[in-house]
C-alpha cells in the first residue's frame, strides 16, 4: 500500500491561507467610503466654442445641406457659422448675460427645403438679447424672455 505524504498538502494549505487579505487590505464598503463625485461638467465658455443648434423657436432642428447648423462666437466681437445652406458671419457684443448679434452677412446660395429654417435661424440670432449656459447647453432668449434657440457644445477631435 502506498503511503500518502501530507507534507505537500499542508504546505499548499498554509500558502493559500497566507494569500488571504487581512483587514487592512480590504477596501471600505460603499457605505463607509465618501460618496463618489458626480460627473458634472463645468459650464462651457460662450466664445471660441462650436455650438450646434438643436432647437429653433421650440422645434427640433433638421440638418442643412449636408451638415449641421452651428455657430462659433470668436473672441468678443465676431460670430460665424453655417445656417443650413449658407455660411454666415457678423459682429456681436457680449456683456454679462447679454448678447447682441448683427448685422449678419451670408453667402447667397439657394437650397431646396432648408431656406425657411435658415431664415428663422438668422433672424433669431439678430434678435438675441440674453444667453445662459448650463454645462454644455446654451440657451438664447429674445427681448421678451422667450428662448428662441438652444445649442449644445461640440468637442472637436
Amino acid at each position: 500500500m502506498k503511503e500518502i505524504s501530507w507534507m505537500p498538502v499542508l504546505v499548499l494549505l498554509l500558502g493559500v491561507a497566507g494569500c488571504a487579505p487581512d483587514a487592512s487590505d480590504v477596501a471600505e464598503s460603499p457605505t463607509e467610503s465618501a460618496a463618489p463625485a458626480k460627473n458634472v461638467r463645468p459650464d462651457v465658455a460662450l466664445t471660441n466654442t462650436y455650438w450646434r443648434l438643436i432647437e429653433l423657436n421650440g422645434a427640433a432642428v433638421g440638418p442643412g445641406e449636408g451638415k449641421e447648423l452651428h455657430m462659433i462666437l470668436r473672441g468678443g466681437d465676431q460670430v460665424g457659422g453655417y445656417a443650413g445652406c449658407n455660411q454666415f458671419t457678423g459682429s456681436m457684443s457680449v456683456t454679462d448675460d447679454g448678447l447682441s448679434v448683427g448685422p449678419i452677412a451670408s453667402t447667397r446660395r439657394m437650397c431646396q427645403g432648408v431656406m425657411e429654417q435658415e431664415s428663422a435661424f438668422l433672424q433669431a440670432l439678430e434678435t438675441a438679447q440674453r444667453y445662459s449656459i448650463s454645462g454644455e447647453d446654451l440657451a438664447i432668449e429674445n427681448a421678451n424672455g422667450e428662448v428662441t434657440m438652444r445649442f449644445v457644445a461640440v468637442y472637436m477631435e
